[in-house]
């Protein structure tokens, strides 16, 4: 099955972590948001992938090539001037080339095997198309869905708030026969001015078209600010090394003895790790350094960084590369973490 992520949109509201990366390429975990999505759609049997791109798009495709590293085939289609999901969506018509195919928003991260299952459920079912569901209080943020039996019957996007009746909100992972693109060129442009994908979805179901509806299982995020890749860096780890009492250690990073590491913690490869205290909620990317009595605790600290001796930090980012002086103490907000830019210099982050 042939795939297309949308991946164009620039994340202002992940400000500052997006001005020099889209925010499909911030890292959460190990890998940036992006990835997950490829690996998890790729192991659900999509090898042959188009990502929409537009803002930043240049290191999009210097990060995934040709896709040969990820064991898949990548394409780029540049979306140009932003007219909505329903436009990007078309421009992957080509590509698809007359068969059903796979697409999820780029910036939406959930368990992988939640891929499989809405591969399965159309390939099992045979439906005019299949819509993944998460649960929310009030979808009002998203698209509201009804289902019944397992099935689609309504859908609507960004509802008022207050007013809708179901607590299903689209989840953003699909399979789609390509009839979708004819529904989507007779959609005329929303009160935002762009061609909403829903809409289309809704057209489909006044046609009497099978929605299959998936109900996604374990932890749903649009990683929408850099407060969240926190929370979903901890929800993450939590669901990935649940096996391993929620801690992950690379065999190739040096962890000395006067190490003290709390659960949930990944510390990836070439990471360097002196008499320090680490955890819990604690992501050390690829060749990272804690340096001698560093406290970290709810910190992401991406890669290449250094965290000085002495330093505490709390509810902190920390940029690749950056360089934190000894004896700096940070504390940031569960809604407001504390970003390290790369060249050291320190921010608050604001809850758009």
């Amino acid at each position: 099955m042939k795939g297309v992520i949308l991946a164009a949109g620039k994340g202002t509201r992940m400000l500052p972590l997006t001005e020099r990366r889209p925010k499909p390429l911030v890292p959460v975990l190990d890998r940036p948001i992006l990835e997950h999505i490829v690996v998890g759609a790729r192991d659900a049997g999509v090898d042959e992938i188009a990502l929409i791109i537009q803002h930043l798009g240049e290191a999009v495709i210097d990060h995934f090539g040709d896709g040969n590293r990820l064991g898949v085939r990548i394409e780029y289609i540049w979306q140009g001037e932003p007219r909505g999901t329903g436009h990007a969506a078309l421009m992957a018509e080509d590509f698809v080339a007359g068969e059903p195919f796979f697409m999820s928003w780029g910036d939406i991260l959930v368990p992988p095997e939640n891929y499989q299952a809405v591969v399965r459920a159309f390939q099992e079912d045979e439906p005019d198309a299949v819509l993944s569901l998460n649960y929310v209080e009030d979808p009002f943020e998203g698209a509201a869905v009804y289902e019944e039996d397992g099935y689609v019957t309504r859908i609507q996007e960004k509802p008022p708030k207050g007013t809708s009746t179901t607590t299903w909100n689209n989840a953003g992972v699909f399979v789609y026969r390509p009839e979708f693109f004819d529904r989507l060129r007779q959609l005329t442009p929303s009160v935002r001015g762009e061609i909403e994908l829903p809409d289309a979805v809704q057209a489909m179901i006044r046609e009497g078209r099978r929605i299959r509806a998936v109900k996604l299982e374990g932890y749903w995020s649009d990683v929408a600010r850099p407060a969240t890749v926190l929370e979903l860096n901890a929800r993450m780890m939590e669901h990935r090394y649940r096996d391993q009492h929620g801690m992950f250690i690379d065999p190739t990073a040096e962890v000395d003895d006067g190490c003290v590491v709390k659960p949930t913690i990944h510390i990836g490869a070439r990471c360097r790790l002196t008499n320090c205290r680490v955890g819990p909620n604690t992501v050390l990317m690829d060749g990272c350094r804690v340096e001698d009595n560093a406290q970290l605790r709810n910190v992401a600290v991406f890669t290449g960084a250094t965290i000085g001796a002495g330093s505490v930090l709390t509810r902190c980012i920390v940029e690749e590369n950056a360089v934190v002086p000894e004896g700096t103490e940070l504390r940031g907000e569960r809604a407001r973490p504390m970003i390290v830019r790369p060249d050291g210099q320190a921010e608050q982050a604001v809850d758009r």
